[in-house]
């Protein structure tokens, strides 16, 4: 198949994936802790099944030295799911992924302090425009602020985001183990 063909179904099918697991969270009649369970060992398992039909060694060396901060990627992850799959039973899953989707404005804001980046003027008018952009997409200006049911879906999903930043902080010096990339790559 085309290189090219094949990335583009590969990302349809990833955005699709996760466009549309709040749908499917918000009717599972579960707690949000024992799906986000599941959805690590389903992934645990799709990645041992791939490990195996790719025949590549599983290379314990390779995360010993990242060990700690794996167990904790993997924590922070599991506090990412669960708060986000709990703001789908408060708000709509449209509203908590909105929420959810600030994640990429609070690492640009974070990146001085994490990172070291330079926050430029056009990173601020970028970050501006999002907010802007999230404010009048979330329907706000027409009818107001939200209950407090909604809200503390509202909260849950920006908590989601912020664990989203710590994933990505923490997890920095581990992105060039195997286990940990693949494990992006499903996120």
């Amino acid at each position: 198949m085309n290189p090219v063909i094949r990335a583009k179904l590969d990302l349809i099918i990833a955005v699709t994936a996760f466009g549309t697991i709040g749908i499917f969270v918000r009717y599972i009649a579960l707690p949000s802790s024992i799906i986000a369970l599941v959805r690590g060992a389903v992934g645990a398992a799709f990645l041992w099944l791939l490990l195996r039909w790719k025949k590549t060694p599983f290379q314990r060396e390779a995360l010993r030295s990242h060990l700690k901060l794996l167990v904790l990627s993997g924590v922070i992850m599991s506090f990412n799911w669960i708060t986000l799959f709990e703001a789908y039973n408060y708000t709509t899953v449209a509203t908590a992924t909105l929420c959810y989707y600030m994640a990429p404005v609070f690492v640009t804001l974070a990146s001085p302090f994490l990172f070291h980046e330079r926050l430029t003027a056009r990173k601020l008018l970028c970050i501006l425009t999002a907010l802007c952009g999230m404010v009048f997409v979330s329907g706000v200006p027409q009818s107001g602020l939200p209950q407090a049911g909604e809200a503390k879906g509202i909260l849950l999903a920006l908590c989601s985001a912020v664990f989203y930043l710590s994933l990505i902080h923490i997890s920095e010096p581990t992105r060039r183990t195997p286990i940990s990339y693949a494990v992006f790559c499903l996120k």
